[in-house]
């Protein structure tokens, strides 16, 4: 076996366990440096070591920055009095990652979550021609060639980084979901429901992060239009726009949309399983950098997926691909509701969405987390 290889994502969940996990017997010692680690069904080996940085706190920007900054120093001192002759798997979150290997002379990979600087300009923290741009993506085309390797989590983020570095070789895998966590429950079974006073009503679902680049308050609108229905949307989360969405609710008085917290880890099937029509949302520039991991939770938990996003976006295709819903524009309001109309009224076109769901799921497994270990294991 190999001697030590160390795992760094500020944020790390269920996807982040599933591949250190995957790494067993592949390395003598396996550690992982994280803000905080989100333990679902599975759980971290007892034989992995954790080193704890500070956590990602993204409810301002001046927070985001803050903890992006202070995890990153708090990375390098970690590698550098620590772990020093250790393989380094490197994910991009803190965004400042892909830097790490200017501070040390570890060899190291890179699994690429989010495209920076590029998410960063979608974000308006960066402008586009800044100096800080152009250095940061000079520096990236001199480390992506020094990495063992680069891997990426969608075909599109790997065109995207191609047009930047097209000289270096970059792997894809897909993001997965762990079905056996997030599976289908009858809703007459299910406590969230009674919990909620949502028993005979068509749960439309948001729940996740209401950041600024998020068009969530676009559910408020369909709330409205749709209250001569059962529609009922339910918004979990927080973020920027959390006030926002609240205001809007109460100034419109709607019966028909709730703004929830953010739910304890186990409650997580149940609310999912609540849901009717699951909803996905990316900003136009995001949606061609990043898929994100709740589109497959979601698909695992057979869900007809709403997806608001640019129509030339990944994210897009793989609802087409797969025929597992609609993408539309923030912009369609109109459109939106109607098809949401239709499948209220059509059992039988809800009902092979949601069966379209389940097959596609197949194809997003823990499984993948192996493939990616399968590259270090020769």
């Amino acid at each position: 076996m190999k001697s030590q290889i160390v795992f760094i994502n500020q944020s790390s969940g269920y996807l982040m366990i599933d591949i250190v996990n995957a790494f067993e017997g592949i390395y003598d010692e396996r550690t992982i440096i994280s803000g905080i680690v989100v333990e679902r069904n599975i759980t971290l080996q007892k034989e992995v070591k954790q080193e704890r940085i500070i956590p990602y706190d993204r409810s301002t920007k001046f927070r985001r920055i803050f903890t992006w900054v202070w995890g990153f120093i708090q990375i390098v001192w970690l590698i550098r009095w620590k772990y020093r002759n250790a393989h380094l798997f490197l994910v991009t979150n803190p965004p400042f990652s892909t830097l790490l290997p200017f501070f040390c002379r570890n060899s190291f990979s890179f699994l690429i979550f989010d495209i920076y600087p590029d998410a960063l300009i979608e974000y308006k923290v960066l402008e586009e021609e800044s100096f800080i741009v152009r250095k940061w993506r000079k520096y990236h085309e001199i480390v992506f060639k020094r990495a063992t390797r680069v891997i990426t989590i969608s075909r599109g983020m790997r065109k995207n980084l191609l047009q930047y570095y097209p000289s270096v070789p970059i792997d894809t895998v897909n993001v997965w979901a762990d079905g056996l966590f997030f599976k289908q429950i009858p809703k007459e079974e299910n406590p969230f429901i009674t919990d909620q006073n949502l028993a005979g009503k068509f749960v439309i679902m948001y729940s996740g992060n209401l950041g600024r680049t998020h068009d969530v308050d676009i559910l408020v609108d369909i709330a409205e239009k749709l209250q001569d229905t059962d529609a009922f949307v339910l918004i979990i989360g927080g973020g920027e726009k959390r006030d926002m969405i609240d205001k809007k609710i109460e100034k419109l008085k709607l019966k028909n949309c709730r703004l929830l917290s953010l739910l304890p880890v186990n409650m997580l099937p149940y609310s999912m399983s609540a849901a009717d029509l699951g909803v996905v949302s990316l900003g136009r520039e995001a949606s061609l950098l990043s898929v994100p991991s709740k589109t497959f939770s979601l698909l695992s938990a057979g869900l007809p997926l709403l997806c608001i996003a640019d129509p030339s976006s990944e994210l897009a295709g793989l609802v087409k691909e797969h025929l597992v819903g609609e993408s539309f524009s923030p912009s369609h309001l109109d459109q939106i509701v109607s098809f949401i109309r239709k499948l209220m009224l059509d059992n039988v076109l809800k009902d092979q969405l949601s069966k379209n769901a389940l097959d596609a799921s197949k194809k997003y497994t823990p499984n993948n987390a192996s493939d990616i270990a399968a590259w270090y294991s020769a």
